[in-house]
């Protein structure tokens, strides 16, 4: 004899279950307000200006290069020019 669907059913009486009354769920939070908040290179940045001249000499803060930075150069030096740009 094959199970079938009806045999494996099994109707739980909802008296058992625990089902909350509240049927509203908190909304998540909008994301939007994430990007509001200073970025961690803002932050040093910040630090750095508010430091002056106390500011360690060895540690260099540049901020990142957009396309629109290589959008004159020629196309066959622009990767050239973003691999010098990185630091290794």
């Amino acid at each position: 004899m094959r199970p079938t669907a009806s045999r494996l059913v099994r109707v739980v009486p909802r008296k058992l279950l625990n089902v909350s009354d509240q049927k509203i769920y908190m909304r998540p939070r909008p994301q939007t307000e994430d990007l509001k908040q200073p970025t961690l290179m803002d932050m040093l940045f910040k630090k750095r200006e508010e430091a002056g001249d106390a500011w360690p000499l060895n540690i260099r803060l540049e901020p990142q290069l957009k396309k629109e930075v290589f959008k004159e150069v020629q196309p066959k030096l622009r990767t050239v020019l973003k691999r010098m740009t990185k630091e290794r």
